[in-house]
């Protein structure tokens, strides 16, 4: 898991919500990230410069093998650019995992260029 992952949680009946953010995502995939079921309403990546990447989340499981494991939701995001999406009913999960790479295929596994990406994913 990435030593940049961090999990902020609002527990209460007025903010119910978990803002997660990593500031170094790469090829190494981060599983499971909330260590349980969700709700994903908004996803932020920034590009900090270099290539245009995708992000690849995973929604049902918490064993996954970049490149084999096909992704459940892929959003390309251009070079020093930031990329929202909204889901404003929500999109649900068992086990969100998310990992960044250069290709949309489903074997695309490795990410070539040295541009820093940072993610931000508003659950419940």
């Amino acid at each position: 898991m990435s030593s940049n992952l961090k999990i902020a949680k609002f527990n209460s009946s007025v903010l119910p919500y978990r803002i997660v953010t990593d500031t170094t995502l790469t090829n190494d995939p981060i599983i499971d990230v909330t260590q349980g079921s969700g709700t994903i309403y908004e996803v932020h990546v920034t590009v900090a410069a270099g290539n245009d990447y995708y992000l690849k989340l995973f929604l049902q499981t918490a064993s996954i093998s970049l490149g084999t494991t096909p992704p459940d939701v892929v959003i390309k995001t251009d070079a020093s650019s930031t990329t929202r999406m909204s889901f404003p009913g929500g999109l649900p999960y068992t086990a969100l995992s998310a990992v960044i790479v250069d290709g949309a295929a489903d074997n695309s596994s490795a990410k070539t260029g040295a541009g820093a990406v940072d993610i931000t994913i508003v659950t419940s």
